[in-house]
């Protein structure tokens, strides 16, 4: 009796291991079929696969690489340069059931290459072995995933990575109705740290940082951006059928298990949003191969070039935008009665307010309100003080049965896809001082306040990376005119409520006109910075008046260098729809090594016939030099 039960104990594990060495034989060999096949249908080098791998064409002697630059996001070993080798270890992988390095078999780390390749292999859920996908399922279902829209972030010129704006995916969740600040975002990043200033554009530049896709709620976007960052969302919803929604999602858990280069001007936030959505439109190419400049608005155009990828687009004013634009309803009357609120005065906000209907007191104490959210209470630690403040405010307006108005979009505000393109390229010729010249030049991005506005942020110059080549017809000579690595001018009109100073910034080579020398000869290296203060002109433009601190270095310069300040005023006026006005200029001082004054006058104004296309005219003083030119200019 004793000897039979152990026998039979004994022979339990022998009977378990024999099942699962006879389960294991019959999964390696399906496999085996299932490699096959692969081999036979060409999958290694079918573009769907090479796209779900983030492979670029070309890139390592002539073949395939795969653009994720950390191991997580391969089951091979050489898998970011192979991929067949990478799609043996995956067909392998969906009869593993055992988890690999990661906690989950690799058909749960990788669920839009299993889907895909089960697909195309005819297999089913049954003909697999069964794994714990238990992680990448919760995840999912909290995704709920029904719809995805793109989404623009205007530009933000107090901060260098966000300057030209920024790009993200919604993921927009099927049991959220209409409250989309539910949903979850999909947003590219590079891992900073607590870097900043000339290091962190050193290392931007250079492809340093690690970049890195994540999940967030929506709501903390619109927080960041909307509210915090006063910059205006527009969101571009896109017609993606159920299954590409759901395989979007699926690719998205992958992608977030590995890091992936950053490049500031190139694989940036905008630029790696394509391949993700490439991945699950194998029809459609957005942006094809690895351009050496990308900019966000660059994505929404390519989105927008694609036939039929745009269902809808709609405006999300920044929290600035819409206090400025509900304070534009009000009487000159009922905005000192906001004012009074708003400084904490609620007894003369009553008495300015008295007599006025139940929705025009609604309309004063909103705005009211506005600016105390705008001021302090999107800070995570409100201050009582400023509770005090803004509780007089509501709880009046608890007790008023008025709805609350919402203002019509501001004038200017139109879709980015609208203005001109990022890249210029300009033609033209002129005069100077009795002689001419031809001049060729070419600016990378972004804007400036003579391009055509529209689909612009209102008073933004921002142009990097530009030059100017010019041929003097008299000394027969070509020269470099200008070559440019920044310049940046925000034009911020005064506001009583906000008080944003103007400001500007710029650095990189320039013709120092002024000497008198001939130009050719006349290059130097300069470098200014400067605040102030600017004012509206109406609805149709803005003036600014700056004190700004300048230098420069360059042999053409008496003792090598300059150290100086000026004085720089300038207007930028909206003519007629399609014409626009710049006029500005300097008084200058310099006080330390070259002392030629460097005072300069210049008037542009540019006609606009197309979105994509001008004709200007440009007009200099500049010390003993004057100069003029007609230029026709493309968008590209």
């Amino acid at each position: 009796m004793t000897g039979g039960t152990g026998g039979s104990r004994f022979a339990r594990p022998a009977l378990l291991a024999a099942v699962l060495a006879a389960g294991g034989a019959r999964a390696a060999a399906t496999a085996e079929s299932s490699l096959a096949r692969a081999r036979e249908l060409a999958l290694a080098s079918d573009p769907r696969w090479l796209r779900l791998l983030h492979y670029k064409p070309g890139t390592w002697w002539g073949k395939p690489a795969g653009d994720a630059d950390s191991a997580a996001f391969y089951l091979a070993a050489d898998g970011r340069r192979d991929p067949a080798a990478e799609l043996e270890a995956m067909v392998r992988g969906l009869y593993d059931p055992a988890p690999g390095p990661e906690p989950q078999p690799a058909r749960c780390r990788f669920p839009a290459r299993a889907a895909w390749l089960m697909d195309r292999l005819a297999l089913a859920p049954a003909d697999l072995p069964k794994a714990d996908c238990s992680k990448y399922e919760d995840w999912r279902r909290l995704m709920d995933p029904g719809a995805v829209s793109l989404i623009f972030a205007s530009s933000y010129v107090n901060n260098p990575s966000s300057m030209f704006g920024h790009t993200f995916l919604r993921l927009e969740r099927r049991k959220a109705g209409d409250q989309r600040l539910l949903d979850n975002t999909l947003n590219f990043a590079a891992e900073t740290g607590d870097d900043g200033g000339a290091l962190f554009a050193v290392k931007g530049l250079g492809g340093m940082y690690p970049g890195k896709y994540t999940v967030q709620p929506y709501y903390m976007m619109v927080q960041q951006y909307n509210n915090i960052e006063s910059r205006d969302l527009w969101e571009y919803r896109l017609a993606l059928t159920p299954a590409e929604v759901d395989l979007l999602a699926m690719h998205a858990w992958e992608m977030g298990q590995a890091t992936f280069p950053y490049y500031f001007l190139s694989k940036n936030c905008s630029y790696q949003l394509m391949p993700a959505l490439e991945a699950v439109l194998p029809a459609r190419t957005l942006m094809p191969g690895s351009p050496p400049v990308v900019g966000p608005v660059d994505t929404v155009h390519a989105v927008l070039r694609s036939p039929g990828l745009v269902a809808a687009v709609n405006f999300r004013p920044s929290h600035s935008t819409t206090m400025r634009a509900r304070r534009g309803l009000l009487t000159p009357a009922e905005r000192r009665a906001a004012d009074a609120y708003r400084r904490g005065r609620p007894e003369e906000g009553d008495r300015l307010a008295e007599g006025l209907a139940a929705d025009r007191r609604a309309l004063i104490l909103d705005a009211a309100h506005d600016y105390v959210l705008y001021k302090e209470s999107y800070s995570p630690d409100v201050d009582e003080k400023v509770r005090a403040l803004e509780r007089p405010i509501l709880l009046r307006r608890a007790k008023l049965d008025a709805a609350t108005v919402e203002p019509p979009p501001p004038p200017w505000a139109a879709p980015p896809d609208e203005g001109h393109l990022r890249r210029r390229l300009h033609l033209g010729a002129g005069g100077r001082n009795g002689g001419s010249f031809v001049e060729l030049a070419w600016r990378p991005g972004y804007h400036s306040l003579l391009d055509r506005q529209h689909g612009y942020v209102p008073g933004a110059e921002i142009e990097s990376f530009s030059w100017r080549l010019r041929y003097d017809r008299d000394e027969r000579r070509v020269y470099v005119r200008d070559l440019r690595v920044v310049d940046v001018l925000s034009v911020s009109p005064f506001d009583p409520w906000m008080r944003k100073p103007s400001w500007t910034v710029g650095t990189g080579l320039d013709t120092a006109f002024e000497l008198g020398r001939p130009a050719s000869q006349s290059l130097v290296y300069e470098g200014h910075v400067g605040s102030g203060l600017s004012a509206e002109l109406g609805s149709r433009g803005s003036a600014w008046a700056l004190a700004v601190g300048e230098g420069a270095a360059g042999a053409v310069l008496r003792e090598g260098y300059r150290i100086g300040g000026s004085l720089k005023l300038g207007a930028a006026v909206q003519l007629a729809p399609r014409w626009r006005a710049v006029l500005d200029g300097g008084l200058s001082a310099q006080a330390f090594g070259d002392k030629t004054p460097n005072h300069r006058a210049r008037v542009g104004v540019n006609w606009a016939p197309s979105r994509d296309r001008a004709l200007r005219a440009e007009f200099l003083i500049r010390g003993p030099h004057r100069e003029g030119g007609l230029y026709a200019s493309l968008y590209h």
